[in-house]
């Protein structure tokens, strides 16, 4: 096992598959003592995982009032034998263990082994032990039980936190503190990838660095954390959620007219613009996505593509065989979000704005969130599907690549090992 103080070490590398029936996305990583690869859904809150079956020799509980416990913002209250049921007697309990807020309830916060794997962005290189890797453990199936297939076995959080997935890694070995996603529209041909600590980042059979590529937008944070926790002191700090400004919503080259207000961040935390891949299609505030529907359709009908019959949860459903197919997906009116900076936009293509609904029937892949939507656009996982999305938290910004298919490549490049 290669040392973790290892001086030429940069960047560490996760796979990750599409959970296609689910629209989800999920990590088989080497956990535990004996080591067991354990699959993992990804989330935006911490990382937790069932004690329901859980075995490893290597895991401690973390106790309360410690420092491991206070960084992990855990409480003084402690999760206490007779309070907390604890359905496996052999596992024991402690009247000392932190108490940590996970999924609508109080968790206990455990240290266990994580594996990783260096790369240099082409191949794979070495494993290395994440010795002391944090996650909240909940005493039943709690956490995963709205996930879907037996296998999964906790969440990774890849939210803005000093305990997330990608904060841990790079803290333990020194690295930049950052981390990109690369996520696949399909597994078929390899998996998507995590990189942890930076690039370069090499995408087959492209020989370029595509970080040379990046264009940039500021990561701002939401002074208000509008979020559902279990413990209230958490809805008085800031937002742990990446959100960026968005100023416009084009189609076709043609500004969509809503109330621009909703873009900008409310006194309760409300509005703003949210990436959260959880979500498999993005959300929209009802008044933006009722005229997002209707300026895309008025476009599409232009350029003669068909409407059929909605097939719910969509608004907006063509006939397929009428939008010819391009290297990016059917070939639809293309949706801009015009960012911040000038002349920075996010251009969605077929591939990222439209999703088969059924055989020769496509959909705009946008939801209807309501009226009462906390957020008013929350990007989901399609919309981000084929780029290089690169997190940057000591400098707040998000680099992001256009489509990669434009490139004639894909997230889902297998690399070498």
């Amino acid at each position: 096992m290669a040392s973790s103080s290892s001086q030429s070490l940069t960047s560490l590398f996760l796979y990750f598959s599409l959970v296609t029936f689910c629209c989800c996305y999920s990590a088989t990583i080497p956990f535990k003592t004996p080591t067991r690869e354990t699959a993992i859904h990804f989330s935006v809150r911490k990382n937790e995982t069932s004690r329901k079956s859980y075995v490893s020799s290597s895991y401690k509980r973390v106790s309360c009032g410690s420092d491991t416990c206070k960084k992990a913002d855990g409480y003084s209250y402690c999760l206490e034998c007779d309070t907390i049921p604890y359905p496996d007697p052999k596992r024991g309990c402690s009247n000392t263990t932190c108490a940590v807020s996970g999924f609508n309830r109080f968790q206990e916060l455990g240290l266990d082994t994580l594996k990783v794997s260096s790369t240099d962005g082409r191949s794979i290189h070495y494993d290395y032990d994440v010795p002391k890797f944090q996650f909240s453990c909940s005493y039943d199936d709690f956490v995963v039980r709205d996930f879907p297939g037996d296998h999964t076995k906790g969440l990774a959080g890849f939210a803005r936190s000093k305990i997330s997935l990608a904060s841990q890694i790079s803290s333990t070995f020194k690295l930049a503190n950052k981390f990109a996603l690369c996520i696949p529209s399909s597994t078929e041909n390899g998996l998507g990838s995590i990189f942890v600590g930076g690039g370069p980042y090499y995408m087959p059979p492209r020989i370029e660095d595509q970080s040379l590529s990046f264009v940039s937008t500021p990561l701002v944070v939401n002074p208000v954390n509008n979020g559902p926790h279990y413990y209230p002191a958490y809805n008085d700090r800031p937002s742990d959620d990446y959100f960026i400004n968005v100023k416009d919503i084009e189609v076709s080259g043609k500004r969509v007219a809503f109330n621009s207000s909703l873009l900008s961040f409310q006194k309760d935390g409300s509005g703003g613009t949210k990436i959260n891949i959880v979500d498999p299609f993005t959300v929209l505030h009802s008044s933006i996505y009722k005229r997002l529907v209707k300026a895309f359709i008025t476009a599409a009908t232009k350029n003669n593509i068909k409407r059929v019959q909605s097939v719910p949860p969509f608004g907006a459903c063509f006939d397929s065989r009428t939008a010819p197919k391009t290297i990016t997906g059917p070939a639809v009116p293309d949706i801009d979000l015009v960012l911040e900076e000038n002349n920075v936009q996010l251009r969605l293509y077929g591939s990222s704005s439209m999703v088969e609904a059924k055989k020769d029937v496509i959909c705009l892949a946008f939801i209807n969130g309501g009226d009462l939507a906390k957020t008013s656009i929350v990007l989901g996982g399609h919309q981000l599907e084929e780029r290089l999305l690169e997190f940057d938290l000591a400098a707040s910004k998000l680099g992001f690549t256009s489509s990669l298919l434009v490139s004639n490549t894909s997230c889902s490049q297998s690399r070498l090992f």
